[in-house]
Formats: structure tokens, sequence, C-alpha cells
């Protein structure tokens, strides 16, 4: 058993000279940017990176988190549970237009001008001819 523990341990890695915790511990520590790497895609909305140098890289991530934090401290001081990127999306359609964090996610309000209608929406409406 052990023969074939280390002979799969070859097919993994050609790096003979660690030993098994090291080599694992290694994999655990890459899924550990994995994660991470997949936090970014879900969270900052990064679909491309704009080049392949080093520091821009790590500029547009700082940039993304930069913008991403603010979001995440408003809506959870303001109990927001919408999802980050909605949240988002909805800040940059006002983002000219003053108005408060815990209101830009509420419709806007009815016309006036409009009549209402007499039946609720769920229910049918009975037609008499």
């Amino acid at each position: 058993m052990q023969l074939l523990h280390e002979q799969a341990q070859d097919l993994l890695t050609n790096d003979l000279s660690r030993t098994a915790v090291e080599i694992a511990a290694l994999y655990k520590s890459r899924w550990q940017i994995e994660l991470l790497f997949r936090w970014i895609k879900q969270h900052l909305d990064i679909r491309k990176f704009l080049s392949t140098n080093d520091n821009a890289v790590r500029l547009q991530v700082l940039a993304a988190m930069i913008a991403y934090l603010p979001l995440r401290i408003a809506a959870r001081v303001n109990c927001i549970t919408m999802l980050p990127l909605r949240l988002a999306e909805l800040a940059s359609q006002f983002l000219f237009t003053r108005r408060s964090i815990a209101a830009i996610y509420k419709p806007p309000p009815s016309s006036p001008s409009r009549p209402k209608p007499r039946n609720s929406t769920d229910q049918m409406e009975f037609c008499c001819r």
C-alpha cells in the first residue's frame, strides 16, 4: 500500500525531495489561491485584465476592491441583503443623482395620474358579456 501511495505521489509531482506532508501543504496553499481567484471573479466583476503586466493586474484588482468595499460597508450599515453585483449595478446607475443608499434598491413611486386597478394583480378578473 505504501508503494502505491509513493507511486501516486510521483504521478502528481516530480519533486521527490519533499515529503508527502509538504506537498499536501503546497496543494492546500494553491487551493486557497484558487478560491481567491474565484472570489475575485464572482464579486469584483473583472471580466478581463487590461494588461498582462504584473503591476497593472495588481492595480486593477486593488481598484476593484476599493470600489467593492465601500458598497459592502454601506450595504451592511443599511441592512441591505442584495447581491453585491446587483448593488454595484444600481449604484452605477444612480452615480450622479443624490439618493441615499438605503433607497437605491426601492422601486420608484407609482405615478398618481394612472388609475389604480380595482382588483389585486394576482386575482383573475371575470368578464361579463
